[in-house]
């Protein structure tokens, strides 16, 4: 009878008003945040890094710092213990974050050239990512306590598919109206909207954060935060935890090697505009928001590593693809981003739960944050490879070992490789373990 009453207290808690709009408001926000991080990234940021003079290659590296922002989570790690209000903290360093990302394309306009104007640039967006990634394992925590832990997988495809739906429509009028700005040499007026929006989105962003209720439980002052020994002996001395961290390594390696060098690629070799960009995006979209909860019930009922599996057999297709994309085949990138965000519905959401299935709840932050922090200096490394191989490939004219081949073409069958090794290690090092429930 303990038991029983004690399973009507969870379900009532996860359906109590509070819980609820706590729910919607982290969806909302999730949604908020997303808007802005399409307009940090792909063609968006390589309109306004081309014309900040930036090459291809740069553009690349920069588009990837965001692996390398990772790095900025072990701070979260080094002083969570110190955290006296959790809310109050996740709120000033996220909305500090979302601030300096709008101030992204209000750099045109400033009187300098475009040497200090980049300069200016990367240390506003490396600033940006610190207070984004200090802490945003913090923020996925508090939000996911409202959420039942037998619908996890559920509830990230739904908050994924309200944050499709709405960047579909936002990309795509976005896109059109700097590109009729740009045909009217008028670019930096699309520069201009692009930051009121973000600013707006930003403001939005903020409310949500304060509408998410503030549960004790996430407050260190009720729990003793850990030892950084105790966090070491149930993160790096959890030998699933450390399979997952190398997981995630190949992942991203494989992701990193080729995704940042593509912004640049479809406008300068594929000749897209910016909107026809976003509608290929938009088709992209629409297919992994119609997948996306089928992926989440797909893993609630097989586990998150086959979810992971089945993700990185669709990535590894989208690669092979991408290998043969050439201008005279430049249909083939659409089949390519559709394949890729259908397997960033399995891949995204799984990656983070399955910290949960291995790692203690309370360790949930550290163990994060760390596996996030070394996949992240791991994927910023290949890019810079990968970007050292593309400027050596178009110093050539194109040329590798004297084949006509693109760089991006390259960098493709580099993931390819990244992707088979990490469902091979998923399917022989995680696949049979052992997982928990929390």
């Amino acid at each position: 009878m303990l038991i029983t009453e004690t399973m009507q207290d969870i379900t009532d808690k996860y359906t109590s008003k509070e819980y609820k709009l706590s729910r919607r408001a982290y969806i909302t926000e999730c949604m908020f945040e997303y808007l802005v991080a399409l307009l940090v990234a792909d063609a968006f940021i390589a309109k306004l890094l081309k014309y900040l003079g930036a090459s291809d290659a740069l553009c690349g590296v920069i588009s990837s710092l965001i692996s390398l922002s990772f790095l900025f989570q072990i701070f979260s790690v080094l002083v969570m213990g110190r955290i006296r209000n959790m809310k109050k903290t996740a709120i000033i360093f996220h909305a500090a974050a979302q601030f300096l990302f709008s101030c992204l394309y209000l750099i045109p306009f400033l009187r300098a050239d475009n040497g200090a104007r980049r300069g200016i640039f990367i240390a506003c967006i490396l600033c940006a990512y610190f207070g984004n990634y200090f802490v945003t394992t913090l923020i996925y925590k508090w939000g996911n306590t409202f959420v039942d832990p037998h619908r996890r997988a559920s509830f990230s495809s739904l908050k994924e598919m309200v944050s499709l739906f709405t960047g579909m429509i936002v990309s795509l009028a976005l896109g059109y109206a700097i590109d009729q700005m740009d045909k009217s040499g008028d670019l930096t007026r699309g520069f201009l909207l692009s930051s009121i929006c973000m600013f707006i989105f930003c403001a939005a962003d903020l409310i949500c954060l304060l509408l998410i209720k503030n549960d004790k439980k996430t407050e260190t002052e009720t729990v003793p935060p850990p030892k950084l020994s105790e966090i070491m002996r149930n993160t790096f001395g959890n030998r699933n935890y450390v399979k997952t961290v190398i997981l995630k390594c190949l992942w991203w390696g494989g992701v990193y090697t080729t995704i940042g060098f593509l912004g640049t690629y479809k406008q300068e070799e594929l000749f897209y505009t910016l909107a026809q960009i976003q509608i290929i995006n938009i088709i992209a979209c629409g297919c992994r928001f119609a997948i996306s909860k089928l992926f989440g019930r797909f893993s609630d009922k097989h586990g998150f590593v086959r979810g992971i599996q089945l993700a990185l057999t669709i990535l590894a297709a989208a690669f092979t693809v991408n290998m043969f994309t050439a201008p005279n085949t430049r249909w083939l990138i659409i089949v390519f981003v559709v394949l890729y965000n259908i397997s960033q519905a399995g891949t995204y959401q799984n990656m983070i739960n399955i910290t949960y299935a291995f790692v203690d709840v309370r360790y949930f932050v550290q163990a994060a944050a760390l596996k996030d922090c070394i996949a992240g200096v791991f994927g910023f490394l290949c890019a810079l490879g990968s970007g050292r191989l593309l400027a050596a490939i178009q110093a050539n004219g194109n040329k590798l070992f004297g084949i006509p081949v693109y760089a991006q073409q390259v960098q493709s069958a580099i993931s390819l490789l990244f992707v088979i090794a990490a469902f091979l290690f998923a399917q022989f090092a995680l696949s049979h373990e052992k997982t928990m429930l929390q």
